[in-house]
């Protein structure tokens, strides 16, 4: 075989340096390569997990330590030591032993509750494995949150739609002919029909301010303003069931934000109180300042909420006293858009409530832009 051409071996020569200097570059590009690896692992938001081919901690990032509660050494280690989680020590085994890369997911409750996904691949010549860990649990919170949506709209909307087809029916089938009955049924339809169309609104209020996020328009709001036009509104309510109405009212500046969606927060709110409040009860309402936060409080001497759903109220659909609340035309969907149009402005919303004595709804709302997202 003829000798290769000097300039061959003068470029491998540069390339493949010999002796101590090249050995030296060779090391410090290892070790420049090694710092380059770890710095982007230790960057990840997944939790990442490295073991040799026993199954033996090689390395972990941050993420994966915040992840599991891991503390001190971890090489050399057993992943069921470390974490205490026989699950991931199933999963490296079985993907050491099939030579398989394997996906699942599970659920741990320390250090805090959360479900993962986890996802192993092989490093070459079944050296070891590579865990790669992801929170997914607010990612299933909102799927099953769509689901039960979806599942909820779907029963809403069956329950009025089934009314008005039986009592459609009744009327074909003879009832059209008897003017008393035929008035009753009627009036019957009408009234699912108006149901229909307050959870419908309801939605789109809903899927508007979901759609706003951190777009919303900014306006300067008279908070007062907005309470005494929403009071204007319901007055006949108050009247026909008798109902005292107190307002408490301390000067408070203008907040900037979606005029709309914070007359519609109000309206829930004094609707709620009037619905739920006994015949002859009273109503409150209170609107002061507090560290550049404007204050709204409503206080109702209604039938007050259960201990055990003063979590749940702000849920969509969710309802304290189904019956009442459906014969009282209330979509399920008020305080959740109360929450949300809070929310919408960097407030929040809170409930005190004792069960046969009346509740207390408070929201805070930040004054000036400081609430908004950009």
């Amino acid at each position: 075989m003829s000798q290769p051409p000097r300039l061959i071996l003068s470029w491998l020569g540069r390339l493949f340096p010999t002796g101590a200097e090249g050995a030296d570059l060779l090391v410090a590009d290892l070790q420049d390569q090694k710092t380059r690896l770890e710095a982007i692992v230790n960057s990840m938001r997944d939790g990442v997990l490295v073991t040799d081919g026993e199954g033996l901690i090689r390395l972990v990032n941050p993420a994966f330590c915040r992840m599991f509660g891991i503390t001190g050494e971890v090489e050399g280690a057993s992943p069921l030591e470390l974490t205490d989680q026989a699950q991931l020590e199933d999963l490296i085994v079985e993907t050491l032993r099939s030579q398989r890369e394997r996906l699942t997911e599970f659920d741990i409750d320390r250090p805090v509750a959360r479900r993962l996904e986890l996802s192993t691949s092989l490093l070459s010549d079944s050296l070891g494995t590579v865990v790669v860990a992801r929170d997914i649990t607010e990612v299933t919170r909102l799927t099953r949150m769509r689901r039960d949506f979806v599942a909820n709209v779907s029963h809403e909307l069956k329950t009025p739609l089934s009314a008005i087809r039986g009592y459609a029916e009744t009327l074909r089938d003879g009832a059209l002919e008897d003017p008393k009955a035929s008035t009753r049924f009627i009036e019957r339809i009408l009234q699912q029909c108006r149901r229909l169309e307050a959870l419908l609104e309801d939605l789109l209020v809903l899927s508007r301010l979901e759609s706003l996020e951190g777009e919303v328009d900014r306006q300067p709001v008279e908070l007062s303003g907005v309470v005494s036009e929403c009071v204007e509104l319901v007055t006949p309510q108050i009247a026909d069931k008798g109902i005292e109405l107190s307002i408490e009212e301390r000067p408070v500046a203008s907040l900037f934000g979606d005029r709309e969606a914070i007359e519609r927060l109000v309206a829930n709110l004094l609707d709620n109180g009037i619905k739920y409040n006994r015949d002859g009860g009273r109503l409150v309402i209170r609107l002061s300042t507090v560290d550049d936060t404007a204050v709204l409080e409503i206080e109702d001497s209604g039938i007050g909420i259960p201990a055990d759903s003063l979590t749940r109220v702000f849920e969509r659909f969710y309802r304290v006293d189904k019956g009442r609340s459906r014969s009282e035309g209330g979509t399920g969907l008020g305080l959740a858009i109360v929450k949300h149009v809070a929310q919408l402005h960097g407030g929040r919303v809170e409930v005190e409530s004792r069960l046969g004595q009346g509740s207390v709804f408070r929201v805070y709302l930040p004054l000036g832009l400081g609430g908004l997202g950009t």
